[in-house]
């Protein structure tokens, strides 16, 4: 009995404890499909940035055109009033036979002043007609261009909105993924913090050492301009930047970035920030800000609002939108080129960004529900996206 009751016990212990173990592996995987989840909904958020970045240029067109549009019409109605009193003023005060006038003079004098005036009533009919047409021309150049906005303006808002709806719907999944796992996602999260907290230590100390070297490279050799080495922390040449570097593959060299890099003083800025909320959206030259839709509740960053501000504190103004930040600089094809400072991408439509700090490291705004944080892109999931870097100034 007394081996029974023992084992019984022992199976009363161990139940519990298994609970627990399963609800974390739950909690673990529902978290892992979140990231995942999230980083999809990424691309969604920079559709939207770049329908609403466009619309706001289209509907500034728009604007412009109806004010030209107002004027150019108030052009043709003059211009047909001119032509109106000018034809009846003819009509009043000339003769419909010139060669009788001209005959009629009684002087030689007074017929080369009859020709003249002709000649000049003729000249100036002309040219309101002339007026009269090139503002006509313009008036329906406008109006088509007009229509030709309006209609992009349309596609933009219907882009938008699809871009709106598939991220709530991927909020909704997110949701329904953690429900009756929130006591161990907190718990995760605590720990993430954590984490976090001593990697931006590392990062921090790794950031003081790299400007320590080069102002000492600098005071050695200040003629050089410094070499960047100190500021480069290459990945070390992870497989998932060799191979995966579609823009030039790494084949041109790459300059490295002058003494004092303008890179690390962005990082500076941006390092401020780490566990700003993640808010859709969010972010601008000044700081974190509201975001749109879903992020319109939470002051914090999006992934290319953190790298907005970061190098607008160092006087570099980039679009928020990962499309075109894309464009905004010098292009780098590998890990093991890249240099602190550097933008990152990720995903074959640039659906997600951030900055490297060195060390196989970035800071970034991952998604929904996380906040500014440091990630590790020389391997796993951001490794095996890798898109490629562009270095801003």
């Amino acid at each position: 009995m007394l081996g029974i009751a023992l084992g019984m016990t022992g199976a009363a212990i161990a139940a519990p404890n298994d609970q627990v173990r399963s609800k974390r592996q739950q909690a673990e995987a529902a978290r892992g499909q979140i990231e995942a989840l999230g980083m999809r909904l990424e691309s969604a958020v920079e559709r939207y940035n770049s329908a609403q970045a466009q619309l706001g240029d289209v509907r500034a067109a728009i604007a412009d055109n109806e004010h030209s549009i107002r004027v150019t019409r108030a052009s043709v109605r003059s211009a047909k009033t001119a032509l109106a009193d000018r034809l009846v003023l003819e009509y009043r005060s000339g003769d419909p036979d010139a060669l009788a006038a001209l005959l009629g003079a009684r002087s030689l004098s007074e017929m080369l002043a009859q020709v003249s005036v002709m000649r000049r009533a003729s000249q100036q009919t002309a040219r309101i007609i002339g007026d009269l047409l090139s503002a006509q021309r313009e008036l329906t150049r406008r109006e088509k261009q007009l229509a030709a906005d309006r209609r992009r303006a349309a596609t933009l808002v219907a882009q938008r909105s699809a871009a709106k709806q598939e991220l709530e719907r991927g909020i909704a999944a997110q949701h329904d993924l953690v429900r009756g796992l929130e006591g161990e996602i907190a718990q995760l999260q605590r720990e993430e913090r954590a984490r976090q907290r001593r990697i931006a230590e590392e990062a921090q100390q790794r950031l003081a050492a790299a400007r320590t070297a080069e102002r000492a490279a600098a005071a050695n050799d200040p003629g050089l301009g410094g070499s960047g080495n100190a500021s480069t922390g290459s990945v070390g040449g992870s497989s998932g930047g060799a191979s995966s570097g579609s823009a030039g593959g790494g084949s041109a060299p790459i300059p490295p970035p002058a003494s004092g890099s303008l890179g690390g003083r962005a990082v500076a800025a941006a390092m401020r920030w780490l566990g700003t909320p993640y808010s859709w959206g969010g972010g601008n030259a000044r700081g974190p800000s509201r975001g749109i839709a879903q992020g319109a509740g939470t002051v914090g960053f999006d992934c290319s609002g953190l790298t907005l501000y970061a190098y607008a504190q160092v006087g570099i103004s980039l679009g928020h939108f990962t499309g075109t930040q894309w464009q905004s600089g010098q292009r780098i094809g590998r890990m093991s080129d890249l240099a602190v400072g550097d933008l990152v991408f990720f995903g074959s439509d640039l659906g997600h960004m951030g900055m490297y700090i060195g060390g196989g490291q970035m800071i970034n705004a991952p998604q929904t529900g996380d906040v500014v944080k440091i990630s590790d892109i020389s391997s796993g999931y951001y490794a095996s996206r890798f898109r490629g870097g562009v270095r801003p100034y």
